[in-house]
């Protein structure tokens, strides 16, 4: 494997130099290659553990220390700690890259440490009287720029959930409306799922994991409202968008794609008939034929395709 790494480098150096790639793609490439080496398989588990363990112990030294003596600090100290301790945190993260599955599983990890940290720095300068949205947006920023960087599952699940929040607040500061009183938040959690659907389309990003994050989205959104009595919005959104994820399924073949479209047509089909129909037998009987129906339909079909 050796030998091999050192042929693919080679290969990837003169595919720089002639522009078929750039500098970025090669280290990604390498480093992937690097992460089915097996040679330092036990040396580099052994190594990654050590340094959880070493930050767990720290995080449990520092959650102690907090409770002692943070009632009684300064709020400059306050900041300034944690303020000090994203941006070591961040550099820390910058230095170890993506070289290797491990250093880049480190790296991911300490992003977003990083992002929490200056999260809790800023909401303890504005003091809760500033805008909630603040500090979030400074988590956010950290936590995108190193996804779009490094692009792994840690950071994929951390800069939209930063995404989804900052949002979130963002629009309660400019809106002040209550949730449950408005469409606005569900039709922003739609849009941004849309916005990470279309993305994920594009195979920028891992396909697998962000359909998945996308169709959970979808039907947090539907299934809000239709909880705050915004039941037609939910109808339409639904219509449109089980079958855009049926769509997607049928071309890329995501297995999050055709449970997102299968869950939100069987929730929202069934309350459309608990809503609008009272739940009645003949409804109910209805629905159950159909059930059977496209049951019966797919299993012809995969029969058929195989």
């Amino acid at each position: 494997m050796q030998e091999g790494a050192r042929h693919l480098q080679a290969v990837l150096n003169s595919l720089v130099d002639e522009g078929s790639i750039s500098p970025e793609q090669s280290q990604l490439i390498d480093s992937r290659f690097s992460a089915l080496d097996g040679t330092d398989s036990k040396k580099s588990i052994y190594s990654e553990a050590a340094a959880y363990l070493g930050g767990a112990f720290i995080l449990i030294a520092m959650i102690f220390l907090a409770a002692k003596t943070w009632g009684d600090a300064p709020r400059a100290v306050r900041v300034g700690s944690l303020g000090a301790l994203s941006i070591l945190l961040f550099i820390t993260s910058q230095y170890l890259g993506n070289v290797n599955a491990m250093r880049l599983r480190l790296t991911s990890v300490l992003s977003m440490a990083s992002a929490i940290s200056a999260t809790g720095s800023i909401a303890f300068a504005s003091d809760r009287s500033g805008a909630p949205w603040a500090p979030f947006l400074a988590g956010c920023a950290i936590a995108t720029y190193s996804f779009v960087k490094y692009r792994h599952e840690i950071l994929h699940i951390g800069a939209y959930g930063y995404l989804f929040l900052t949002g979130f607040m963002t629009l309660g500061e400019l809106t002040n409306i209550e949730p449950e009183n408005s469409v606005v938040y569900p039709m922003y959690w739609v849009i941004l799922a849309s916005i990470w659907l279309y993305i994920a389309s594009l195979r920028v990003i891992d396909q697998t994991l962000a359909y998945l994050i996308s169709a959970a989205t979808f039907f947090l959104a539907l299934q809000f409202l239709f909880a705050t009595d915004h039941r037609l919005v939910s109808y339409l959104l639904a219509s449109a968008i089980a079958p855009l994820l049926g769509w997607l399924y049928m071309r890329d073949r995501r297995w999050p794609l055709l449970l997102g479209a299968i869950v939100i047509t069987t929730f929202t089909a069934g309350e459309f008939v608990a809503a609008t129909l009272g739940g009645s037998l003949g409804a109910l009987l209805g629905l159950l034929t159909a059930g059977m129906a496209l049951i019966s339909t797919s299993l012809v079909a995969i029969h058929r395709s195989r």
